[in-house]
Protein backbone atom coordinates (compact mmCIF):
# COMPACT_ATOMS: atom_id res chain seq x y z
CA UNK A 1 0.00 0.00 0.00
CA UNK A 2 2.56 1.94 0.88
CA UNK A 3 3.69 2.27 -2.68
CA UNK A 4 0.75 2.45 -3.97
CA UNK A 5 0.33 5.78 -2.43
CA UNK A 6 3.52 6.99 -3.35
CA UNK A 7 2.57 6.49 -6.95
CA UNK A 8 -0.49 8.24 -6.39
CA UNK A 9 1.33 11.29 -4.69
CA UNK A 10 3.29 11.26 -7.86
CA UNK A 11 0.43 12.18 -9.90
CA UNK A 12 -0.70 8.51 -11.03
CA UNK A 13 -4.80 7.87 -10.82
CA UNK A 14 -5.31 4.54 -12.87
CA UNK A 15 -3.81 1.22 -11.15
CA UNK A 16 -4.79 -2.32 -11.90
CA UNK A 17 -5.11 -5.20 -9.56
CA UNK A 18 -5.27 -8.94 -10.68
CA UNK A 19 -7.27 -10.48 -7.73
CA UNK A 20 -10.76 -9.67 -6.40
CA UNK A 21 -9.86 -9.78 -2.86
CA UNK A 22 -6.81 -7.54 -3.32
CA UNK A 23 -8.83 -4.97 -4.81
CA UNK A 24 -11.59 -4.87 -2.16
CA UNK A 25 -9.20 -4.61 0.45
CA UNK A 26 -7.01 -1.81 -1.39
CA UNK A 27 -9.96 0.32 -2.93
CA UNK A 28 -11.16 1.85 -0.12
CA UNK A 29 -7.33 2.79 1.56
CA UNK A 30 -6.93 4.83 -1.64
CA UNK A 31 -8.18 8.61 -2.57
CA UNK A 32 -12.12 8.38 -4.50
CA UNK A 33 -10.38 9.88 -7.26
CA UNK A 34 -8.46 6.70 -8.22
CA UNK A 35 -9.88 4.59 -11.05
CA UNK A 36 -9.30 0.88 -10.20
CA UNK A 37 -9.06 -1.30 -13.35
CA UNK A 38 -9.47 -5.16 -12.75
CA UNK A 39 -7.13 -6.81 -15.13
CA UNK A 40 -7.27 -10.42 -13.68
CA UNK A 41 -9.53 -13.69 -14.31
CA UNK A 42 -13.23 -12.62 -12.71
CA UNK A 43 -15.71 -15.67 -11.79
CA UNK A 44 -19.05 -14.27 -12.52
CA UNK A 45 -19.83 -15.34 -8.79
CA UNK A 46 -18.10 -12.54 -8.08
CA UNK A 47 -19.60 -10.01 -10.05
CA UNK A 48 -21.34 -8.39 -7.54
CA UNK A 49 -18.59 -8.38 -4.81
CA UNK A 50 -16.44 -6.31 -6.69
CA UNK A 51 -18.92 -3.74 -7.86
CA UNK A 52 -20.19 -3.29 -4.29
CA UNK A 53 -16.68 -3.12 -2.67
CA UNK A 54 -15.32 -0.89 -5.23
CA UNK A 55 -17.48 2.03 -6.45
CA UNK A 56 -14.41 3.94 -8.09
CA UNK A 57 -14.31 1.03 -10.68
CA UNK A 58 -12.73 2.12 -13.79
CA UNK A 59 -13.22 -0.83 -15.95
CA UNK A 60 -12.97 -4.09 -16.13
CA UNK A 61 -10.19 -5.61 -18.61
CA UNK A 62 -11.17 -9.08 -18.66
CA UNK A 63 -14.48 -9.72 -20.27
CA UNK A 64 -14.61 -13.74 -21.55
CA UNK A 65 -17.83 -14.90 -21.65
CA UNK A 66 -21.77 -13.97 -22.35
CA UNK A 67 -22.24 -15.20 -18.66
CA UNK A 68 -19.75 -12.96 -17.17
CA UNK A 69 -21.17 -9.58 -19.32
CA UNK A 70 -24.61 -10.02 -18.54
CA UNK A 71 -24.01 -10.99 -14.74
CA UNK A 72 -22.26 -7.63 -14.40
CA UNK A 73 -24.92 -5.95 -16.79
CA UNK A 74 -27.78 -7.61 -14.07
CA UNK A 75 -25.55 -6.01 -11.21
CA UNK A 76 -25.14 -2.70 -12.95
CA UNK A 77 -28.96 -2.32 -13.68
CA UNK A 78 -29.61 -3.16 -9.51
CA UNK A 79 -27.66 -0.02 -8.75
CA UNK A 80 -29.27 2.55 -11.11
CA UNK A 81 -27.54 5.43 -9.88
CA UNK A 82 -24.14 4.10 -11.78
CA UNK A 83 -23.26 4.60 -15.02
CA UNK A 84 -21.85 2.85 -17.78
CA UNK A 85 -19.24 0.54 -16.79
CA UNK A 86 -16.49 0.68 -19.23
CA UNK A 87 -15.04 -3.24 -20.36
CA UNK A 88 -12.46 -5.13 -22.36
CA UNK A 89 -12.99 -8.35 -24.09
CA UNK A 90 -10.17 -10.65 -22.91
CA UNK A 91 -8.85 -12.67 -25.91
CA UNK A 92 -6.62 -15.64 -25.84
CA UNK A 93 -4.48 -15.30 -28.72
CA UNK A 94 -1.92 -17.42 -27.92
CA UNK A 95 -4.32 -20.69 -27.62
CA UNK A 96 -2.54 -21.69 -24.13
CA UNK A 97 -4.78 -23.55 -21.83
CA UNK A 98 -3.62 -21.83 -19.30
CA UNK A 99 -4.92 -18.77 -20.34
CA UNK A 100 -8.37 -17.31 -19.95
CA UNK A 101 -9.97 -15.42 -22.64
CA UNK A 102 -12.02 -15.63 -25.81
CA UNK A 103 -10.97 -17.68 -29.15
CA UNK A 104 -9.80 -14.68 -31.79
CA UNK A 105 -12.81 -16.35 -34.13
CA UNK A 106 -15.57 -15.73 -30.73
CA UNK A 107 -14.36 -12.08 -29.76
CA UNK A 108 -16.47 -10.38 -32.47
CA UNK A 109 -19.86 -12.08 -31.10
CA UNK A 110 -18.38 -11.63 -27.24
CA UNK A 111 -18.18 -7.99 -28.30
CA UNK A 112 -21.84 -7.47 -30.12
CA UNK A 113 -23.30 -9.39 -27.34
CA UNK A 114 -22.24 -6.62 -24.88
CA UNK A 115 -23.46 -3.70 -27.25
CA UNK A 116 -26.71 -5.11 -28.17
CA UNK A 117 -27.24 -6.69 -24.32
CA UNK A 118 -25.43 -5.16 -21.78
CA UNK A 119 -26.99 -1.62 -21.68
CA UNK A 120 -24.81 -1.18 -18.42
CA UNK A 121 -21.61 -1.92 -19.90
CA UNK A 122 -19.52 -0.05 -22.39
CA UNK A 123 -17.34 -2.16 -24.58
CA UNK A 124 -14.27 0.14 -25.10
CA UNK A 125 -11.96 -2.53 -26.60
CA UNK A 126 -9.72 -5.68 -26.45
CA UNK A 127 -7.16 -7.07 -24.12
CA UNK A 128 -4.76 -10.12 -24.18
CA UNK A 129 -2.24 -11.73 -21.60
CA UNK A 130 1.25 -11.40 -22.55
CA UNK A 131 3.06 -15.24 -21.92
CA UNK A 132 4.55 -16.46 -18.53
CA UNK A 133 7.63 -14.26 -19.06
CA UNK A 134 5.82 -11.34 -19.45
CA UNK A 135 6.32 -11.38 -22.88
CA UNK A 136 4.21 -11.80 -25.81
CA UNK A 137 5.07 -13.08 -29.48
CA UNK A 138 4.55 -10.80 -32.31
CA UNK A 139 2.14 -12.55 -33.36
CA UNK A 140 -0.06 -12.40 -30.38
CA UNK A 141 -0.57 -8.69 -30.72
CA UNK A 142 -1.10 -9.08 -34.98
CA UNK A 143 -3.63 -11.55 -33.59
CA UNK A 144 -5.65 -8.75 -31.46
CA UNK A 145 -4.90 -6.14 -34.37
CA UNK A 146 -6.81 -8.54 -36.68
CA UNK A 147 -9.45 -9.08 -33.90
CA UNK A 148 -9.87 -5.13 -33.45
CA UNK A 149 -10.18 -4.39 -37.27
CA UNK A 150 -13.30 -7.52 -37.52
CA UNK A 151 -14.64 -6.02 -34.73
CA UNK A 152 -15.27 -2.58 -35.32
CA UNK A 153 -16.49 -3.26 -38.70
CA UNK A 154 -19.17 -5.50 -37.38
CA UNK A 155 -19.84 -2.95 -34.60
CA UNK A 156 -19.47 -0.08 -36.68
CA UNK A 157 -17.04 1.67 -34.63
CA UNK A 158 -13.68 3.67 -35.61
CA UNK A 159 -10.45 1.42 -34.86
CA UNK A 160 -9.35 4.35 -32.64
CA UNK A 161 -12.58 3.99 -30.28
CA UNK A 162 -11.32 0.81 -30.04
CA UNK A 163 -8.51 0.01 -26.82
CA UNK A 164 -6.25 -2.38 -27.41
CA UNK A 165 -4.98 -3.51 -24.01
CA UNK A 166 -1.89 -5.67 -24.54
CA UNK A 167 2.22 -5.46 -23.20
CA UNK A 168 3.42 -5.90 -20.10
CA UNK A 169 6.33 -5.58 -18.26
CA UNK A 170 8.87 -7.90 -20.24
CA UNK A 171 7.10 -6.62 -24.06
CA UNK A 172 5.63 -3.19 -23.25
CA UNK A 173 7.72 -1.00 -25.64
CA UNK A 174 6.96 -3.67 -28.42
CA UNK A 175 2.88 -3.57 -27.87
CA UNK A 176 2.95 0.20 -27.87
CA UNK A 177 5.14 0.33 -31.30
CA UNK A 178 2.13 -2.08 -32.69
CA UNK A 179 -1.03 -0.20 -31.71
CA UNK A 180 -1.10 -0.39 -28.05
CA UNK A 181 -3.17 2.03 -25.93
CA UNK A 182 -2.96 0.49 -22.63
CA UNK A 183 0.25 -1.42 -20.82
CA UNK A 184 -0.10 -3.46 -17.68
CA UNK A 185 3.69 -2.83 -16.55
CA UNK A 186 2.62 -3.60 -12.24
CA UNK A 187 5.97 -5.50 -12.29
CA UNK A 188 8.02 -3.05 -12.97
CA UNK A 189 6.99 -0.90 -10.72
CA UNK A 190 6.10 -2.82 -7.94
CA UNK A 191 8.10 -5.84 -8.29
CA UNK A 192 7.36 -9.62 -9.27
CA UNK A 193 4.07 -10.89 -7.98
CA UNK A 194 3.69 -14.23 -6.46
CA UNK A 195 0.84 -15.83 -8.66
CA UNK A 196 0.73 -19.21 -6.33
CA UNK A 197 -1.89 -16.66 -4.33
CA UNK A 198 -5.22 -16.54 -5.41
CA UNK A 199 -8.40 -14.66 -4.78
Amino acid sequence: MELLRECYDAGHRTFGENYVQEIVDKAPSMPADTQWHFIGHLQSNKAKTLLEAVPNLAMIETIDSKKLASKLNSALEAREAREALRVLVQVNTSGEESKHGVEPSECVELAKHIKDECPRLMFRGLMTIGMPDYTSKPENFITLKKCRDDVCAALGLDLDACELSMGMSGDFEAAIEMGSTNVRVGSTIFGARDYSKSA
